[in-house]
């Protein structure tokens, strides 16, 4: 090989490497332009929704109904550490009353909500997309577009709204097993008596730090919901097309819910 194309060789390597990263900026403002196109489309057309009640009561056992063990199962074992490593940490040199706030404050304002919304980007987005890009392959969505039907309102709007109701019911029901599990442990694993554990629990309670979760959980529920509604809709490539927009739902949801969670601890707390 001359010298002239190996230089050759080596000018579009490094064209290519440095393009890189304008293609990835530009890829994701094009699709970040699409979704929020789908996100105001059915924004638009909300209206349309009533007409596909039965489709948000069916999204909200599969999404609230169907999640409840996976929840409860999360949010026992969390209260549960929380409670031995804050009395492990912390038991030294403070009342043993304080580790029933530690679990109690940790548990409404981040712990439950923030678990629950990663544990469910894996069950409830991967399960959306799949559903979704599987009928989008089998072009089931364009039989729906040909018969005239919003595909949209049909498809999307009832997943986005059963989310936005059910992950903070969710929630709840996880702040109050986490609790409990809290008790729990640092009943039997370290040893502090129940009373000191709810007297700390009463002497931290606010009813704000449960209102800040409850508003975790709706934007997580739409985000998750929203973005996984998006990624099976643009689904392209058959059964692998399929396969690869369900690992980018679980990675986009879990990455949007944690930048999302540090962005209402800044403004909200």
């Amino acid at each position: 090989m001359t010298d002239t194309a190996i230089e050759s060789t080596m000018f579009s390597r490094t064209a290519e490497l440095f393009s890189r990263p304008g293609k990835i900026i530009l890829t994701f403002f094009e699709h970040l332009g699409r979704y929020m196109g789908t996100i105001g489309w059915m924004i638009y057309n909300f209206r349309n929704a009533k007409e596909y009640s039965g489709n948000i009561l069916q999204q909200m056992v599969m999404i609230g109904n169907n999640s409840i063990p996976i929840v409860l199962f999360v949010s026992m074992f969390v209260g549960m550490v929380t409670a031995v490593q804050s009395s492990y940490q912390l038991y030294d040199w403070i009342p043993r009353s304080v580790v029933g706030a530690l679990v109690t404050k940790s548990v409404l304002l981040e712990l439950t909500p923030l678990l629950t919304a990663l544990v469910l980007a894996g069950k409830v987005g991967a399960t959306i997309t799949a559903e979704l890009g599987t009928m989008r392959v089998t072009e089931q969505i364009d039989a729906l577009e040909a018969l005239a039907f919003d595909p949209i309102s049909f498809l999307i709007t009832p997943r986005v709204i059963a989310g936005i109701l059910m992950f903070p019911i969710l929630v709840v029901f996880g702040d109050f097993v986490a609790i409990l599990g809290g008790m729990f442990g640092a009943s039997t694993i370290a040893g502090i008596p129940i009373e000191a554990f709810v007297s700390g629990m009463k002497s931290s309670f606010d009813s704000w730090d449960a209102i800040f979760g409850l508003i975790k959980g709706t934007v997580f529920g739409f985000i998750i919901t929203s973005v996984s509604c998006y990624q099976g809709f643009q689904v392209q490539g058959g059964s692998e097309g399929v396969g690869k927009a369900t690992m980018n739902t679980v990675v986009l949801t879990c990455l949007s819910v944690v930048v999302m969670d540090f962005i209402l601890a800044s403004v909200l707390l």
